[in-house]
């Protein structure tokens, strides 16, 4: 059954606690107190663009001013278009209600850098204290607002004579003062207000400069190049290899992006200037810069990217990643112009930022038909350009890292082509240029090896067979066989071989010594399971005159050390990290030869 008695609910209204919203700020939304100057720039540029706005006359005149009373005191003036009574309860007293909406749509207005409504709060981590006087273009009054930490205010009307405009004084609270003493003050305008269209003016009552330059660097991007190098040099004292105009219509997005004259790591975090609406944002480009552009540092400004809440970044949008992909092919663009009618700067573009370019090659059949003639490979032939490879008319064999450096030797001295294809990329670009160009490519394997690798007469093998069982007996603790053979260099005694577990199973035996017990035995798994064709070879080679004496010498002490040491030497040829002290074995079967002697 229904009561028939009626239920009464009290509206109750959220209730702010501004100490605490101040100190969620400082702790949580802003990186520091800087701050405070960038939101007094930004408000003060709102009101210069509401009042042109309004006032068609007015265009041209905004500026600001701030007058410092070195540790202690600062007053910051604009002369935009002020505040009325209604709107100082309306828009200081009402916590993320901004004064940048529009009057019908209730949205944001795009030509105002402003958006949450909290940027004066941000005083508040500087000063106990904000007092703000301000007359407004639309009626002749002036009033001053004075706002507290506590979340009081008092607001009356002043017979004071106020331009229009507004004025906002602030006192340093205690262990705030260095964020009013006149140079650091400066230096925080230059920072965050070096693109705002209007004036910035500094006076500590003795001397009034301007901090801001008068027109930003892309302005003249058509016209003069050597000073849009002096100001990146200038911004990031650093001098620059060359510097790329950068356009997104998208995001309206203009700036410079200067190529770095020294390599870099792909994961270095560059420095840059970016700025929104004229007023600095971040010096990050994570998101607004394809990953490639690594070995560039930009000074970028954007109109109609969004920004979050702290103004410190963007937000990760579809008008954001189209803007990045319009700035990538600025980028992209510039270098296939300078790889066309500049190809002094584009070689050394390539010396410098290799890696980049064969990234973006593998990545873009356009670029890589572009720049696939340019790059270079190391090869048995020295440094050969993908052009000087494709017009070879040879198969072009290739491998990996430790198998150039176990057989580059053998195929230098007979004259074979072989690519080093362990350079980031290599293959991936080997293997587009077999697409586009029919060249053939292929793989050393250890048959390929073998075919390099001549037999000798049956006589000499007859003659080997005891030295052959000596050296077998000598090296089987190294987990190494042994055969004879004969091959180009003649120079060269032996030639040491891994197939591919066994240079594994050689990694797993160095990683075993300097691991820890339980470990040990999770390595020794590893090595059970590569299986029995982890081999390692020792060739000897019968026309080297060293080995051939070896096959005759009946002294099978002096020949056993020699075995050993010609095996050491091996592997220092090849590059392999030596291990069970084989360095230290060397010398002690030098030392007695000699001892010997």
């Amino acid at each position: 059954m229904e009561s028939s008695q009626e239920v009464f609910m009290e509206e109750y209204r959220f209730k702010v606690n501004l100490g605490g919203l101040i100190e969620l700020l400082s702790d949580n939304l802003y990186s520091s107190q800087d701050v405070y100057i960038r939101e007094l720039l930004q408000n003060g540029v709102d009101a210069i663009t509401a009042r042109e706005k309004c006032d068609v006359d007015f265009k041209g005149n905004g500026e600001l001013h701030i007058h410092v009373d070195s540790g202690n005191s600062l007053t910051f003036t604009d002369n935009g278009v002020g505040l009325t009574e209604s709107e100082i309860h309306q828009f200081l007293a009402i916590i993320g209600e901004s004064s940048k909406k529009d009057l019908y749509s209730g949205e944001i207005q795009n030509d105002f850098i402003g958006r949450f409504g909290i940027g004066l709060l941000s005083c508040f981590m500087v000063s106990d204290e904000i007092c703000l006087r301000t007359r407004s273009v639309k009626e002749p009054a002036s009033y001053e607002w004075i706002g507290r930490r506590d979340g009081t205010y008092t607001l009356r009307k002043t017979e004071m004579d106020i331009p229009i405009g507004t004025s906002i004084y602030l006192k340093a609270k205690e262990n705030c003062e260095v964020y009013f003493e006149t140079e650091k003050v400066e230096s925080l305008l230059l920072h965050y207000g070096l693109l705002l269209p209007y004036p910035i003016l500094v006076d500590d009552g003795m001397n009034r400069k301007r901090t801001n330059p008068t027109i930003a660097p892309w302005a003249a991007a058509s016209g003069n190049r050597d000073e849009i190098m002096m100001f990146g040099q200038l911004m990031f004292q650093t001098s620059f290899l060359d510097c790329i105009p950068l356009h997104s219509k998208t995001g309206g997005v203009d700036g410079v992006a200067y190529i770095l004259p020294y390599s870099v790591q792909a994961s270095t975090k560059q420095e840059h200037l970016i700025y929104l609406k004229n007023m600095f944002l971040t010096g990050r480009g994570d998101h607004i810069l394809p990953d490639w552009a690594f070995f560039t540092k930009c000074v970028l400004n954007a109109n109609d990217l969004n920004p979050n809440a702290s103004r410190e970044d963007f937000y990760m949008d579809d008008v954001l990643l189209q803007t990045r992909d319009e700035l990538g092919t600025c980028i992209s663009e510039y270098l296939k112009n300078m790889a066309r009618h500049d190809k002094s700067m584009f070689r050394r573009f390539l010396d410098i930022h290799g890696i980049v370019v064969r990234s973006m090659a593998v990545d873009d059949d356009e670029l890589f038909e572009l720049f696939i003639d340019e790059l270079d490979f190391e090869t048995t032939r020295g440094y050969m350009t993908g052009l000087e490879l494709r017009m070879s008319n040879e198969t072009l064999l290739y491998c990996n890292r430790d198998e150039y450096k176990q057989i580059s030797q053998v195929f230098i001295a007979q004259g074979i082509l072989l690519i080093n294809t362990s350079y980031i990329y290599s293959l991936e670009l080997l293997e587009k240029m077999e697409e586009y160009y029919s060249v053939t490519i292929q793989r050393v394997d250890s048959y390929e090896i073998e075919e390099r690798l001549k037999d000798i007469p049956l006589e000499e093998a007859e003659k080997s067979v005891g030295f052959l069982k000596i050296a077998e007996e000598v090296l089987k603790p190294y987990g190494c066989s042994v055969e004879m053979k004969q091959y180009i260099p003649a120079n060269l005694p032996v030639f040491y071989y891994l197939n591919e577990n066994a240079v594994l199973r050689r990694d797993l035996n160095n990683a075993k010594e300097m691991a820890y017990d339980l470990f040990s035995d999770l390595l020794n798994r590893f090595e059970e399971e590569l299986g029995d064709d982890a081999n390692a070879m020792l060739y000897f080679n019968m026309r080297n005159p060293l080995v051939k004496k070896m096959v005759e010498m009946e002294d099978e002490d002096r020949l056993r050390d020699i075995v050993v040491i010609l095996y050491v030497q091996s592997l220092l040829l090849g590059g392999y990290v030596l291990r069970n002290n084989e360095l230290g074995i060397m010398n002690e079967k030098l030392l007695k030869i000699l001892e010997d002697i």
